[in-house]
């Protein structure tokens, strides 16, 4: 199991009780995503003719940091090679620890894809919810990987790197 940074503000028996909690519910801590077998998710793109962008030119750095994650997507699952019709180029997002967002320029496919109505809970109201709670944690577990994709959106998931075509398997974020 992986370490836990805690914050040095909580208490002795505060920190003791979110150790306990990350114990016992450690698949659901997983660095590895799981999925979800409730829901598959679409992309509507009408008529519209597939969109296929050229990778756009990074560095040397930037393709050996795309190589590393390609693999490790590979290896959980989450993206295969693809021969689709459809590519988007990827983009390398720094984060402020140093560390990047593997992400995908999804622009001209959301631009031909119809949106779903689903409404999308109001900040103000998810933070009054927040109001008396006693801990509040942030987590990054790509929970958008968790959703599978329907065949059909599969292929309009491509993406284009240095290397070759892929598609996700799953929702990537971005879409």
């Amino acid at each position: 199991m992986e370490e836990v940074n805690l914050s040095m503000t909580l208490g002795h028996m505060q920190r003791q009780q979110i150790k306990e909690l990350c114990t016992i519910f450690a698949l659901m801590f997983s660095a590895t995503p799981g999925w979800t077998e409730w829901a598959y998710h679409s992309i509507d793109t009408g008529n519209a003719h597939p969109i296929r962008a050229q990778p756009y030119w990074v560095s040397p750095q930037a393709k050996t940091a795309i190589k590393r994650e390609i693999q490790d997507v590979l290896q959980m699952g989450k993206i295969c090679p693809s021969n689709s019709a459809w590519a988007s180029p990827v983009v390398l997002v720094p984060k402020p620890d140093g560390e990047i967002h593997f992400c995908m320029d999804y622009h001209k496919l959301n631009a031909v894809s119809r949106a779903d109505n689903y409404p999308v809970p109001r900040t103000d109201e998810l933070l009054e919810k927040l109001g008396r709670a006693q801990f509040i944690s942030t987590l990054d577990s790509k929970g958008y990987w968790q959703v599978p994709l329907d065949e059909s959106a599969k292929e309009r998931s491509g993406f284009i790197t240095h290397v070759r075509l892929y598609e996700f398997n799953v929702l990537p974020f971005g879409l």
